[in-house]
């Protein structure tokens, strides 16, 4: 590959400085750069401008000659060998880039927001580790893109690559704390799809600021103070008297088969007949496409037979976390603990000490069933019901206390001594 600048002589004093790229027979492409020098100035051998007193800008000149050089030989380099198509203009897009020229027909490929439009508007033909992207995940690109456009309509500045800086993130954690009123979490949650923008922008060979890879560009997470029903507590829901509310009675069906399945609420929610093939329910997940095989327990067969076989009917989520907040109350689940509550003037969650039936939300149905069950059958068995990919990823649903985790210890070491029949240990008195 070879690259040359050069200038041709004009009736006006300054000429355009050109860019020439060929390799081989095979390309062979000439552009502006939109840079002007003296013709007197000019270096042809050297491709530079002379070191003249009178040259007032040839460092400025030689030093963007120099650094695009360098930038549109890795585009070739890294866009030719993974097989990305190199057209007619490719030289004259990536000297625009460069120099970041705003395309009217192309904002996209300066302002960062131009750009996530067009990412989500075609975010449902792309595809993320072989599998096509879910409305969910699209629905969390499109709040943060929300976002960022609200963090520009604030600070009055739109957005190019090249300032999506360390300082952009500072300032930008800054408001959806403090604007925003956005928990550690959710930030987080914000912040992760910025650099995914960030990564594919760089990938699509755009002039993305590098400070997203800066380890101080991280996304915040905080462990989150989340509750779930134990086996005895399930168990007083699951005997509670509802015969005279059918709204509650169906809701609490709905609940004991999500605690004694952990499905998600999208997946339990529109289960049928169908997915029940003997003493077992198997469903494809709808977030992330794989088949869940979970046996019917006494609980979920006791159900099914008051409903002479059926189903308890679907409802809305939003109706759903209203009425099992009920089922918590009547059932008096009234033990004050930590956690956070959704604040109905604000839109936001208030942390602080509540009665446990507040703190009642679907997702109280996966958190149980593998709390209850982690430490009792092996995590590998459990990961394949609830679908988790990874262990890290499994153990944020684990929310048993230390004092639960000492217990289960406890007689582990019991079970162990009464099977190789050994004498219980004592205990030390001080």
């Amino acid at each position: 590959m070879k690259l040359v600048y050069f200038i041709k002589r004009c009736k006006n004093p300054y000429s355009k400085i050109y860019c020439r790229v060929w390799v081989s027979k095979t390309y062979d492409f000439t552009a502006s750069t939109g840079l002007l020098v003296n013709f007197d100035f000019w270096n042809a051998k050297t491709q530079q401008v002379k070191n003249k007193v009178e040259a007032l800008d040839k460092d400025f000149v030689n030093s963007k000659l120099m650094d695009l050089r360098k930038f549109v030989i890795e585009s070739y380099n890294i866009e030719y060998n993974t097989g990305l198509s190199i057209a007619s203009d490719w030289l004259k897009n990536k000297v625009d880039v460069f120099f970041n020229r705003v395309n009217e027909n192309q904002p996209h490929k300066t302002y960062f927001t131009d750009w996530i439009k067009i990412f989500i508007d075609n975010a449902n033909k792309r595809l993320h580790k072989g599998k096509t992207i879910t409305h969910s995940t699209i629905k969390k690109y499109t709040t943060t893109l929300n976002n960022v456009l609200d963090f520009e309509a604030t600070t009055g500045k739109k957005l190019r690559f090249e300032d999506v800086t360390l300082n952009f993130y500072f300032d930008f954690v800054n408001y959806c704390r403090n604007t925003q009123k956005l928990g550690i979490n959710t930030i987080g949650t914000r912040v992760k799809v910025v650099k995914l923008f960030c990564k594919q922008i760089e990938l699509d060979g755009l002039p993305i600021s590098q400070h997203y890879k800066h380890p101080e560009f991280v996304a915040q997470a905080e462990q989150a103070t989340d509750i779930y029903l134990t086996t005895a507590e399930i168990d007083k829901l699951f005997r509670l008297n509802l015969t005279t509310d059918l709204r509650l009675d169906n809701t609490r069906d709905l609940l004991i088969i999500g605690l004694n399945t952990g499905l998600r609420v999208s997946d339990f929610m529109r289960l049928d007949i169908s997915h029940i093939q003997g003493d077992t329910i198997r469903i494809k997940a709808k977030k992330t496409g794989k088949t869940a095989e979970i046996p019917i327990n006494t609980q979920i067969a006791e159900t099914l037979k008051k409903r002479n076989g059926n189903l308890p009917h679907a409802i809305s989520e939003q109706k759903f976390n209203e009425y099992i907040k009920e089922l918590g109350q009547i059932a008096g689940f009234n033990d004050m603990v930590q956690g956070a509550k959704m604040n109905t003037e604000t839109k936001r969650k208030t942390k602080g000490m509540f009665a446990k039936w507040e703190l009642m939300t679907s997702h109280i149905c996966r958190r149980s069933f593998a709390t209850n069950l982690y430490g009792k059958i092996p995590t590998p068995t459990i990961m394949a019901i609830t679908g988790h990919a990874t262990e890290t990823q499994f153990l944020t649903y684990i929310k048993k206390t230390t004092a639960e985790n000492t217990e289960v210890l406890r007689n582990f070491y019991k079970q162990s001594a009464k099977d190789n029949g050994l004498v219980p240990a004592l205990k030390i008195v001080s």
